[in-house]
This record gives C-alpha cells, structure tokens and sequence, in this order.
C-alpha cells in the first residue's frame, strides 16, 4: 500500500449523487456512462484520487486518453489532487503509451529501441515507392488508398502473412519481378501490405496502427512482457471508450489480464498484485462517430459482457449547455435504436432558443454566418475565440472563409495545413529522423538533395539498386558509394561531402542529445536548408524561415518540460501529435473565430456554436441515405454538434448546394425536422427559391403569382443564367456580395418580374431592406447586414410551420424549369414516384435483391424509402436514384 496524498471527502463533496457513486465503486470493472457535458474528466481524476487517498500507489496506475490535450488536461487536474505523486503515473495517448512500451520491450519482436514513426507523409511516400517498384498504376490505386486499406487491416489486428492467405498469393516480401494479377483489388493490397511491412522493418520504423498492432503481438507472443505490464498497472483506466477500435479494445484487455486464467488474491485490497486488472471505462455510445476510422460501437454496447460483474453508472447531469440545447440533442439521438436510454438536463434553465437560418445558397448562408458574429460581438461583446463554425465536411469551409475574410473577421482554420506536414519542417524533421536512425530509408532520401546538391533522380536510383542487390538500408549503399556502378565523379564528390555532414551531424547529436534545440540549430545550419531560404527573395520563403524558427523554439520547450529530454523523445513528441492539439487552451484568447469538421470538435466547447449545412445529403451526409448504421453515425455526429454549444446554438442550411460543378436543390436536414419547432427561432424558415415555389401554389399568394406568358418563366431556373446574369454571378453578389444593389436591382427574370427591385410588392419589408445595420467590419467592401439582417422576419416566414418546402397544387400550370436547368435538376432514374410506392410494398434492386418496404418519407423529389432486404440488411433508399423495380 501507498501513502494517502488527500483527504478523500475532499475529492466528493461537490460532486453530484451519481458521480459520487462513480468515483466511490469498488470493483474489477467500471463503465461510467458520460453524456456530453456531464464532468467526465472530473469524475475521472477523483476517481484516481479517490484510490491514491485509500493507499494505493500512484505507480500502478494507467489512465489512457486519445488526444495529448486530453492526456495533459488530465495530468494538470490530478497534479492539483495529488501533488507530485502524480507524476508517477502513467497517463497518456494509447500511441504514447504503446511507444514507451515497444522502446522498453520492442527488442522481443525486432524492434530496436531508436525505431522511427512514420507520419501519414512518411507512409504515402513508402507505398508510392513500393507501388513504383511493382509497377503498380498510382492513379488507378493511389498511395492514400492503399495505405487506408493497409490500415484496415492493422485496426483488425490481420497481419501481412493471414492477408497473403486469405488471397492466395504466393508473393514473398522483396521477391523482384512479382505481376499483381491485373484488377484483383484484394491480391495488389496484400502485395503491397507485405513488402510495406518488410520496408519498414528494413528501416527499424513504425506507423502509428503498427504502435497499437506491435504491442498486442508484443503482448501474446512474449507472456512475460505481457505479465511484467499486467502486475505493473493493476488499475487500467480507459477515456473515450466508445472510440476504440478492435485492435485498442484488444490491446486493453491484455492489459488487463482477462483472458490470463490468472486469480486475484483474496486477501489482498484492490486489485492486489496477481489476477485481473481493475478496468474502469469512460465513454458514451451517443458519441461513437469514428467509424470510418475503424471505431467499433460494440466495444461500449457489449462491455458488461466482456468483463465480468461489470457496474455501469450514467451520467446525465449536463454542467455545459442550457436545458434547451440539450432538449434538441436528447430529441435527435432519440431516434436512434439499440441505445441505452440517458436523457440530459442541466440546472443551468432554459437559456435562448436555437436561432435557425434559410438561406438561399452557401454563399448566401456564409454571409449571414458572418454578419451575425460581428453582430453578437459588437452589440453583445461576444469575444470571436467564443464562437466556433462547425461544418460536416472540410469541403465546405470554403464559402465560410469567404465570408469571413470579406467581413473582415479574424478567424483561425483547424484542420489545414498542419505546421508539421509544412514542407520545411517536415525536411528539418527528416535531417533528425535520418541522424538518430540511419536506417529509416525514406527519411534519408527526402533528404538526399534538398537543398539540392546534385543528387538528382538519377543518383537516388543508383543508390536504391545497390541497397535492393546488396539487401542494405539506402544510407548503408551510401557508405560504399565506391562500389556502386555507373556512379560518376560527378555524383561521387556531393555524395561525399552529404555522407561526411551526415556523420558530423549524428556526432553532434550524440554529444547534444539532451539538447534538442542545439541540434536543430545545427542541422538547420550545416544541412544548408536555412540557409537557402535566407538568400531567397520569395516572400513566402521568409515566413518559412519564421517557422523554422519556431520548430527549434518547439524543440527548446520541449527541453525545459521535459526532465529526461533526448533527441529521439522530441521527435516522438512531433510525431504524436493530433489536429485537436492545435487548439488553443481553454483560458487562452486566440482572438479569433474557430472553423473545423465537426470529427474534430468532438471533445470541444463553445459558448456560440454555428452548425451549418444542415441539408439531406450534406448532413446527413449522402451515403448514409442508404445505410441504417450510417445514418445512425451521423446521428450520433450531430448528437456531438448539438451539445458543443454552451449558450447558444445557431442552425444553418442553403437551399441550393454546388457539388461538382452543378448547383443542386438541397431538402432539409432531417435533424432538424427531429429539433422540437418550439425550439427554434427561426430568422428565415423558408429560402427565397422554395418561397418562391410555394407562392406558385399557394391561392392567396402576396406577389400575386406568374401567368404563363411572364417573362419569369422563360427563363432557366439556377442553370447558366439566373434573370440575365450567372446563379451566383453579379446579380446574385458574388462582386459586391450582400449589397443592396447586388439582390435587388438585378432582374430575377427580366423586365417585370424584377425579384426586390422598386416594382415587386413587399419588397422593402422582405428584400432588400436597409434599415439593418452592416457589420461587415472597418474597411470592408462587403455589407452583409443590408441584405442578410432584414431576411426572416417573423412576418415572412409565418406561413410554413415545418421546415420542409410546400407541395400544394398550383392554381395554374408553371412552366416546368427543371427540365432546362441544371440547379434543379432531379434525375429520376426508378421513374417513381412516392405516391407508387406503399409500407409492404415489394421490391427488387439490382444490388440488394428483394425486399419489403418498411417506411416512407415524403420528401418531393427527395423522398426516401426504408427497404427491408432480409437478413438483418435494412437500407435507406433515395427513391428516384435507386435501381428498383416494384413487384
């Protein structure tokens, strides 16, 4: 036993009954349900605590996070606990975790303890290697594809040899002259795998799935490593539980000796030293949302099966959000099945409603966006690093960076360009991976002629045939230059003077190892990459030398931080490091508006949260149409989005999206049809093109309707033209965007048929209006505020109490404007329509077969129907693309 660090009613006294509950249960296994918001990471470190003030040592604890933000904010809070006791914990990434162990143990299995990590970089340029050497069509199978399913099968814990067999290949790793059968997906990928893995073996190196994938087999080849780790941490504790995969779910339970037949010693408080591990696991199966990554849901769902006499203890006090943010959450995961029921609420009261907003294309929706934050941070004194953008897909911040740049508004991109995937750091990098480990092939020859010395393509090729003949690493082929053939003097001579720097550098390095920032300022000035960027007269070169600059002052924190600082640990820390990382702490003030992918909010809070492109097809994104498991990810996602939000929420939708080069009509989201209306403010319910439809239709229309010799109907409807200028051209606002003459004096057809100009009636009071103030920031030529803050008066979108557009039959006959257009254009290809088709309904599809309709949602020319296939196969179907015939 320990010594007690704290007084144990200290750790629970402010913690509500069932948190309490969490951190006082003593037992072999602990779910602890989290929903978002209710103090998860507080639960967890008194949690800790509460074992260490009971005399258990600090020494046999895990706690296993999935960011280094995470892990960090962990760190600090039970530093704060137990003083510095805390330090003798473990408590990291599993990539972290895993690296520590593979450097102490790695030996067991091959790996020696200077091993590099291969970033995606790394591994894309590997693969593109590889796929030369096999000739192998880089267009047709690119480097990311094959590295994604090589992922696939490390997540799965499959290795290169069973992939091998499960295609028949009889393909030996280095074997020259190899043919992939041509087409066979599945044998090129297994191909590719193996001599993948033999590479990396060559170059002592890891990517970040083989961290994870080499422990386990660590783990089950080598019981004594494997019982070393087991007696070591006798309280495993797990943070985002519901986002491992099956490879980390495996990796979990050898640590915690579940399958090991070992028996705990009944004498003995705790976990005592022999038997199981006690495992407690922190997650919400609400916030399962990286499939795509290989995150398996059944890990949560099935874990009182997994571990026996398992307790699981739900959390649902929300100390984030008002009670009306979470009433729309609560309403949306709702619809999904097989969940464990768990409702939040907060004592926080019912706060502002959720502010909705219709607009009329992205561009449109982008500038509201922007008008509306400088309008809460000038009225409201809203701080911008207050504020967030969250959007389903990277592809849709363009529009929002637009907006933001024309209305003047600072606002910081998480998820570009990372600083250490910017080309010279990522070279700078390569000079210390290539130093501490000379073996790493790909890094040696990034390296090779940057900045350039003559060794150009060419000599790279002469270097890798003599490594391949030779079964040596290519800076091994480098040290017997002489014996290459073909070889010139020209290429000798650079080639020396690269190998004697090289060795300098790796001299220096040993002699600085506990100095990191001494080393890159050496390899910056020896290598001669800073130099050349110095003597560059590109402007963007001096901002590369700015970032330099920066990576030795990273390198010089690190140092400070860092007690046993080397060289190989600074670059571990650069390889580990994650998107969320980049963000800035919770007390900092960037001064700036946050954008990212709602993935990468996940873990996040913001007082002021934008969801935006809440369309059928955006998001719900449009593969999940089909796909009951996927729609219910996506629920989940947005189950996330919603509960971002501290105080406000805002949603956000366009109906009109460009994709692909065409402009497409865009329903709304079901999400938000799933939102209570009672919760929402709407600004603008109605876009101005499904206003527009809808008065076609409607008797009592304000605008009094078209005949059918208007001039309005001839006209193609969001194809090349719009009226007379181009949909999303001038008369739209792409040059002036937002002004007043940008809408509103341009025709929306021609000559009557004006849309906001001096004839339309109503114009002033729905279109157009000046009376809003811009706020489109000093000196910016964009007035958002005259066109967007007048949209959406309750006046003008008081008719329509759904967000859906109306379907009543129009007095007269229209002119049909989807067949000219290409906006509009709703390609049927079933040639149905919702009203043939029935609940029990039989059917056929071309890919699934037979099946039963199950459900009907009538969405106009996005209807979409549930089929039941057989087999527990239940597919959303969008009616006029799907290949069906009714039986």
């Amino acid at each position: 036993m320990g010594p007690s660090l704290c007084d144990p009613q200290s750790l629970i006294k402010d913690l509500n009954p069932q948190q309490m509950e969490a951190v006082k249960y003593y037992g072999q296994a602990l779910l602890i349900g989290a929903g978002a918001g209710s103090g998860k990471t507080r639960v967890l470190t008194r949690r800790i605590a509460w074992l260490l003030a009971h005399g258990f040592w600090a020494s046999s604890i895990l706690a296993i996070t999935f960011t280094n933000k995470a892990a960090a904010e962990m760190r600090e809070r039970l530093a704060a606990l137990v003083g510095p006791e805390a330090e003798h914990m473990w408590i990291s990434t599993f990539h972290s975790a895993c690296v520590r162990i593979l450097r102490r143990d790695g030996k067991e299995i091959g790996l020696t303890s200077g091993f590099s990590i291969y970033d995606t970089a790394d591994c894309e340029r590997l693969v593109k290697l590889i796929s030369g050497d096999l000739n192998i069509d880089t267009k047709r199978y690119t480097p990311r594809m094959l590295l994604g399913k090589i992922s696939d099968c490390k997540n799965s814990l499959t290795s290169w040899q069973d992939q091998l067999k499960s295609v028949n290949c009889d393909y030996k790793p280095g074997q020259r002259g190899y043919q992939v059968s041509a087409g066979d997906v599945d044998e090129l990928v297994a191909v590719v795998y193996a001599e993948y893995q033999r590479r990396l073996a060559m170059a002592n190196a890891v990517d970040f799935d083989d961290l994870i994938m080499r422990t386990v087999e660590l783990f089950q080849r080598c019981p004594q490593v494997s019982e070393y780790y087991r007696h070591k941490f006798r309280y495993v504790f797990v943070d985002e539980y519901q986002d491992t995969n099956h490879a980390q779910y495996v990796l979990v339970r050898e640590l915690s000796g579940i399958d090991s037949g070992e028996q705990p010693d009944p004498q003995m408080r705790g976990a005592g030293r022999v038997g199981p591990s006690w495992i407690t696991v922190v997650g919400d199966s609400d916030q399962s949302i990286y499939a795509f990554r290989g995150a398996d849901i059944r890990n949560i769902q099935d874990f009182e099966q997994d571990f026996p006499n398992a307790k699981t203890i739900m959390l649902e006090q929300n100390y984030r959000s008002t009670q009306t943010i979470l009433d729309a959450a609560n309403a949306v995961i709702a619809k999904n099945e097989n969940r464990k029921p768990k409702k939040l609420w907060t004592a926080l009261g019912e706060g502002d409603k959720i502010v909705g907003y219709a607009a009329d294309n992205a561009q449109q929706e982008a500038g509201w966006i922007a008008n509306e934050i400088a309008r809460i941070h000038e009225e409201e004194g809203i701080a911008y690093r207050d504020i967030a953008i969250m959007y389903r897909a990277n592809a849709q911040s363009r529009s929002l960076e637009e907006a933001m740049i024309n209305a003047n508004l600072p606002y910081q991109l998480v998820g570009g360009t990372k600083f250490y995937e910017r080309k010279e750091i990522k070279d700078a990098l390569a000079y210390l991976q290539a130093i501490v480990n000379p073996a790493d092939n790909v890094n040696v020859r990034r390296i090779l002629n940057v900045p350039k010395r003559g060794l150009g393509v060419r000599a790279e090729g002469l270097i890798a045939s003599y490594a391949d003949a030779h079964d040596t690493t290519f800076f091994g082929a480098i040290e017997h230059m002489e014996q290459i053939e073909g070889m010139s003097a020209r290429t000798t001579k650079p080639l020396g003077v690269f190998r004697d720097m090289m060795h300098g550098l790796a001299d220096f390095a040993k002699d600085h190892d506990t100095k990191p920032s001494e080393v890159v300022a050496e390899v910056l000035s020896k290598s001669g990459i800073l130099e050349e960027l110095q003597r560059s007269e590109d402007p963007q070169d001096a901002s590369r030398v700015d970032n330099l600059s920066q990576l030795q002052s990273v390198a010089a924190e690190f140092e400070q931080n860092t007690p046993d600082a080397t060289l190989a640990g600074f670059l571990e820390t650069t390889a580990l490091v994650a998107d969320s990382d980049q963000l800035p702490g919770e007390n900092e003030d960037s001064g700036k508006v946050t954008m990212m992918t709602l993935h990468t909010a996940k873990g996040l809070e913001y007082p002021y949260v934008f969801l935006t492109g809440m369309e059928q097809g955006t998001f719900p994104h449009q593969r999940a149409m089909e796909d009951t498991s996927e729609l219910a990810e996506e629920r989940r996602l947005a189950y996330v989005g919603i509960t971002r939000a501290k105080r406000r929420l805002y949603v956000t939708r366009a109906a009109v999206r460009a994709q692909w080069g065409q402009a497409n009509d865009m329903m709304p989201s079901q999400f938000l049809d799933e939102i209570p209306d009672e919760l929402i403010d709407w600004k603008r319910r109605e876009a101005g093109v499904e206003r527009m439809r809808a008065s076609w239709r409607n008797d009592d229309d304000e605008f009094g309707g078209w005949d059918d010799d208007d001039d309005f109907g001839s006209v193609p409807f969001g194809g090349s033209s719009y009226g007379k200028s181009s949909y999303g051209g001038s008369s739209y606002g792409s040059g002036t965007y937002g002004s007043r003459s940008s809408y509103g004096s341009s025709s929306y057809g021609s000559g009557r048929a004006q849309y906001g100009g001096s004839s339309a009636r109503g114009a002033s009071s729905l279109y157009g209006s000046s009376s809003q103030r811009s706020y489109a920031g000093a000196g910016s030529s964009s007035s958002y505020g005259s066109l967007y803050g007048s949209y959406g008066s309750g006046k003008s979108s008081g008719k329509s109490g759904k967000v859906t557009t109306r379907r009543v039959k129009p007095k007269t006959k229209p002119v049909d404007l989807t067949k000219s257009s290409q906006a509009s254009q709703t390609d049927n290809r079933s040639g149905l329509s919702i009203s043939d088709v029935h609940v029990g309904d039989r059917l056929t599809h071309d890919h699934f077969g037979m099946g039963t309709v199950i459900e009907i949602q009538d969405k106009g020319a996005n209807s979409v129907i549930t089929v039941d296939f057989g087999n527990g196969e239940v597919k959303r179907l969008l009616l006029r693309m799907a290949p069906i015939e009714m039986l």
